[in-house]
């Protein structure tokens, strides 16, 4: 026959618990030691509760444990400024300065996008110029620069182009694509 299953919650019955806390206490103490002789491992267990006098230790030397503990700072970097620490720490940085970043950037690419909408609705009489605020004039001057500088590039794409039989038939094979360098080279977007 087995054991119950144990429910893993906080003990209400103090007597229960203290006679919990002591037979798991020596119980873990006991897993600490064949875990450190089996395995070959330092090992290390220090166990007290809120009302205990003397905590229950292993190994019970205490140079041993004081042995343990000061390899695993040592070994690890606690309590001192580790390389391992500032390495996460500047990764954490990095990290925030790139979300900052991502985050500027899909903010102007929203703002562009209103500024667009609006420029949009004004050009089919679904706002106007005096609904426009202050504020959003210069963004909206320069979307609507934008628009002109990428229409007077088409024109002047399709000025050079208009002569060419490639322009004409689409499906005309453009050779190397030097027909597109050499137009591109005439249009520029400079305001």
């Amino acid at each position: 026959m087995g054991r119950k299953k144990v429910k893993l919650a906080f003990i209400e019955n103090a007597s229960s618990r203290r006679v919990s806390h002591t037979k798991r206490s020596h119980g873990l103490a006991k897993k600490t030691q064949e875990m450190s002789v089996l395995c070959d491992v330092d090992a290390c267990a220090i166990i007290y509760g809120k009302d205990e006098q003397v905590p229950v230790v292993w190994p019970s030397s205490e140079t041993e444990v004081r042995r343990i503990i000061n390899n695993y700072k040592s070994k690890y970097g606690i309590g001192q400024s580790s390389e391992r620490q500032l390495d996460q720490q500047l990764l954490l940085n990095q990290t925030v300065k790139k979300t900052q970043e991502k985050l500027a950037r899909i903010q102007r690419k929203n703002r562009e996008l209103q500024m667009e909408n609006m420029a949009t609705d004004i050009m089919t009489g679904k706002s106007t110029l005096d609904q426009v605020a202050p504020n959003d004039l210069g963004d909206l001057i320069w979307v609507l620069e934008d628009r002109m500088k990428a229409i007077k590039y088409r024109i002047c794409n399709w000025e050079n182009n208009s002569n060419n039989p490639h322009f004409l038939n689409p499906n005309a094979n453009h050779g190397d694509g030097m027909m597109e360098a050499s137009t591109s080279r005439n249009c520029h977007t400079s305001g």
